[in-house]
């Protein structure tokens, strides 16, 4: 076989082992699922995150996600919302965004604000899933009784 032949194979296949092998890094990354476990919660407590001076019963969810924390706090409590709270539109839920590393979601009959660790920004990821799961399990548990945060998040 002659040496340029050769040499011509050997390239060829080389190309197509990198466009193969960046195909399949490609696809891995399209279809990586992230993790997020409840460690702890739902915890009773008094005096709603980020807001005045409150005495607004709700109830804290901590989540394990990407090596962080993430602080969950639920509330049945109507919210007066301070004005330097920002209109903040995260993928299509919309809320408000009290803070880089926060976002404050409502619904008709409860809230819930995200908190996310300092070296983390809001993962609109992960509230978008959180909230889809939280009102299928909301649709189950009265109004007086601690609502049932979903233990296990599969983020993609």
């Amino acid at each position: 076989m002659n040496s340029k032949v050769a040499y011509g194979i050997l390239l060829c296949s080389f190309v197509i082992f990198i466009s193969v092998t960046d195909a399949q890094t490609t696809l891995t990354e399209k279809n990586e699922t992230e993790i997020a476990v409840l460690v702890k919660g739902p915890v009773e407590n008094r005096g709603f995150p980020l807001i005045y001076p409150n005495a607004i019963k709700l109830w804290s969810g901590y989540y394990r996600y990407l090596k962080s924390e993430v602080v969950v706090s639920f509330t049945r409590k109507n919210i007066l919302l301070p004005a330097e709270w920002e209109h903040f539109v995260c993928d299509k839920i919309e809320g408000f965004s009290p803070a880089e590393d926060s976002f404050f979601y409502t619904d008709k009959d409860w809230s819930v604000l995200f908190q996310f660790s300092k070296e983390q920004q809001v993962d609109c990821s992960f509230i978008n899933i959180f909230i889809i799961r939280l009102k299928y399990f909301l649709r189950d548990t009265s109004s007086d009784s601690p609502p049932l945060l979903p233990a296990i998040l599969e983020i993609r």
